[in-house]
């Protein structure tokens, strides 16, 4: 892409977009809201979460994508925290039939922001 900038000189540059969907997904927490936090899961579905981590930091995003366990998918309206920007797209996870982890992925990174553990972010 070319853009000219003063004195009519060219300045070309080249954003690369990097395709993570071969990188093994990884979990981040540093977005977590306090509408539904993770020091209010019960045992059993502390259980499932850690097993939910486990199973998601082994597969790359291609298959985190389209593995039916885990039921991706992204959430075209809803209202975010104000950590959030507000041109992120958030998404869903299945952790259990009922629990859900509401977060954004950026790169190999999913951001949790919810962990809804009664559909009652979102009903997906």
């Amino acid at each position: 892409m070319k853009h000219r900038f003063g004195n009519n000189k060219d300045f070309n540059y080249n954003l690369k977009r990097e395709n993570n969907d071969d990188k093994t997904g990884l979990l981040k927490f540093s977005e977590c809201n306090e509408k539904y936090p993770l020091h209010e899961l019960q045992k059993e579905e502390l259980k499932a979460f850690i097993s939910f981590a486990k199973t998601f930091e082994k597969l790359p995003w291609r298959t985190i994508k389209t593995f039916s366990g885990l039921k991706f998918e992204n959430i075209p309206q809803l209202e975010m925290p104000d950590n959030i920007e507000k041109d992120i797209t958030l998404s869903s996870l299945r952790v259990s039939d009922k629990f859900r982890i509401i977060g954004y992925r950026q790169e190999q990174f999913f951001y949790i922001v919810w962990f809804d553990r009664n559909h009652l972010t979102y009903k997906g």
